[in-house]
């Protein structure tokens, strides 16, 4: 009994902690079922060991060694722009991303996974891969673009062990393409970036003609325990070896992709069962919410 009341204000309290945490937020009967409510215990440590502030934005004076990429931001949109005439930044294969790849409104080049090797990336963007190599706080970088027109909702990202750093390289350079984090608007423009906590709410839109392409990167959130922060890198490295892709060689591809793909047609049948009956789709989903808890706690009973 005591471990069910436990599980059950573990629960509350992560529901709690992220509608309060967020200025902008799902509603509640979202909140219920987001992962985010299930990922506030594995990220608490994460935010309380924080060197830098808790907040949407942060300051770049925290990375100085993030000055490299911004002194070359050039000769990286140079390869950028490269890469995407070319066709190789594309409509990528890795789950944890795909709904961002739908109808082609997001496209894709990795750089660095972790430890995850990419001899595509040092043969057709060496100038970029000899820089990054430089940023040992930098576990994953990517090219993205956000086609004109295109949007990604909003969404919590799962990791608080890092925080993004974009940087833009060839964007509309209006209020018409921006990044939102919290409800705060910051529009992309070429050479300037962006280091901000990707576990708060955030959005992207591109409501102009034109491509934005940037270089999106993790770097270290510094904490002041060395041993949580490699256990936390220990965890993502394996996360990310499971949903590991290569940029060429379509038929490399991570267990987490292939067993993933029932995961995605389920995702795509609940979605159906959205349209079809929302009320009846919101109990559904309270209803296994509550019998995994439920499950769990009698395997530990």
């Amino acid at each position: 009994m005591y471990i069910i009341i436990t599980l059950v204000l573990l629960y509350i309290f992560s529901i709690v902690f992220v509608r309060t945490r967020n200025n902008d937020k799902f509603s509640l009967t979202r909140q219920l079922s987001d992962f985010s409510t299930f990922m506030v215990i594995f990220n608490l440590p994460a935010y309380l060991l924080s060197r830098v502030p808790i907040q949407p934005f942060v300051g770049k004076e925290y990375y100085p060694e993030l000055q490299i990429l911004e002194d070359n931001w050039e000769v990286i949109r140079d390869e950028a722009l490269a890469l995407y005439s070319h066709g190789h930044i594309e409509v990528g294969d890795d789950l944890p991303a795909s709904s961002f790849y739908k109808n082609g409104r997001w496209k894709s080049f990795y750089l660095k996974s972790f430890d995850n090797d990419s001899p595509s990336a040092y043969e057709l963007a060496p100038k970029t891969m000899a820089l990054i190599d430089q940023i040992p706080s930098m576990h994953m970088a990517l090219f993205a673009a956000l086609m004109p027109g295109k949007a990604l909702k909003k969404h919590h990202d799962p990791f608080a062990f890092t925080l993004r750093y974009s940087l833009g390289l060839s964007t509309p350079n209006s209020t018409d393409c921006a990044l939102v984090v919290d409800g705060i608007d910051r529009p992309w423009r070429d050479g300037e970036s962006f280091i901000f906590d990707e576990t708060y709410m955030h959005s992207t839109y591109n409501n102009s003609d034109k491509v934005r392409l940037i270089l999106m990167t993790d770097v270290d959130r510094p904490m002041r325990s060395k041993l949580v922060q490699k256990i936390y890198l220990f965890l993502g490295g394996t996360f990310n070896r499971i949903f590991a892709v290569d940029n060429v060689d379509k038929s490399y591809s991570g267990i987490g992709n292939k067993l993933g793909k029932g995961l995605l047609a389920y995702i795509a049948l609940m979605k159906k069962f959205k349209h079809t009956n929302k009320p009846l789709y919101v109990s559904f989903k309270i209803l296994v919410t509550f019998s995994v808890l439920g499950f769990i706690a009698y395997q530990l009973i």
